[in-house]
């Protein structure tokens, strides 16, 4: 076994003596006096941290990019607010909101390169290592509360569009809040907000994407990061500005038309289109089949009994 203190220094072995060319694992283990099993556990460690690291069977190990850490200083939201970047946080989230709290500007980003106690909806435990993109957004629409969800879908929409445009992968949008490639999951949107009964004072758009950082496994829904499916690295930063200008351009056509401005590339880029599914309606649980959404961005299901519209709620494609 290996102690924290020594694993830490087992790490940065590894990532020295892979700094030139590569290393096989029996050289690795004899260098770090650990076993080749020891070794290859190091190495999924600083993978899962965001280190490009490839090994083959004749060549060995070797280290192709270090985690990018995004630089708040030398650039600013779209939305025209401060990125506030930290190395570590418990969670964005939380960060964000005491930000909303104390009138933190529209536009305002904050960024961790990690966080501790991340999370999604219902309070489910969101694993955010370094190498992954974790961040929230401070909003202040005028909207009614009951259009917030809608918002969250074009969110969700736009980071499709941009994998899809920078890397090539068939992302889709799974209602309420996530996006899948194929049948795994790689980005999540978590949506909280301060409101009256006809007002929105601020919202938050806490998001997390799988960009380098591979997921446990240990997750209820099967999830995959980004350059798992690339096989190569990819630009954090890039792809948070790609997305900020895209959703800003997104959210102003949100606060003029609403979801119907976004109903058609919904229908297009949905996963449960089409599929039987099982959610939460007034009898419990329900089992119909997914149509798409309407107007205000909520789920048509057919049932055997009636034609439901589902607007919160946990959904899960039947098997």
């Amino acid at each position: 076994k290996i102690n924290k203190k020594k694993s830490c220094n087992v790490l940065a072995e590894v990532l020295l003596a892979l700094r030139g060319k590569p290393v096989s694992g029996s050289v690795l283990a004899q260098k770090m006096k650990v076993t080749r099993a020891g070794v290859h556990k190091q190495i999924q460690k600083l993978r899962s941290r965001g280190y490009g690291i490839s090994g083959t069977n004749r060549l060995g190990y070797s280290l192709k990019s270090a985690p990018e850490f995004i630089n708040g200083t030398k650039w600013s939201s779209s939305l025209g607010g401060p990125l506030c970047c930290h190395p570590a946080l418990t969670s964005t989230q939380d960060e964000a909101k005491r930000q909303a709290f104390n009138k933190a500007p529209e536009g305002t980003v904050v960024i961790a390169d990690q966080q501790t106690n991340g999370r999604g909806r219902m309070g489910r435990k969101w694993e955010s290592p370094k190498g992954g993109l974790w961040y929230s957004l401070i909003l202040r629409p005028a909207l009614k509360p009951r259009q917030i969800p809608g918002l969250v879908l074009a969110a969700a929409l736009d980071w499709v569009c941009v994998i899809r445009e920078k890397t090539g992968l068939l992302a889709q949008v799974k209602w309420p809040n996530d996006v899948w490639i194929g049948k795994r999951k790689c980005a999540g949107i978590l949506a909280e907000m301060s409101s009256e009964l006809d007002r929105v004072d601020w919202v938050v758009l806490g998001v997390g994407v799988n960009v380098n950082a591979r997921p446990s496994g240990r997750m209820k829904v099967p999830a995959v990061s980004l350059s798992e499916i690339t096989k190569e690295p990819l630009s954090r930063q890039m792809l948070l500005k790609d997305w900020l200008v895209r959703f800003s351009e997104s959210y102003q056509r949100y606060l003029q038309h609403g979801f119907s401005a976004f109903q058609k590339v919904f229908q297009e880029y949905s996963v449960l289109k089409g599929h039987k599914i099982e959610f939460e309606g007034t009898q419990g649980r329900c089992v119909g089949m997914a149509q798409g959404v309407d107007s205000e961005g909520r789920l048509e299901v057919y049932t055997t009994r009636e034609n439901v519209l589902v607007s919160g709620g946990e959904v899960f494609v039947s098997i």
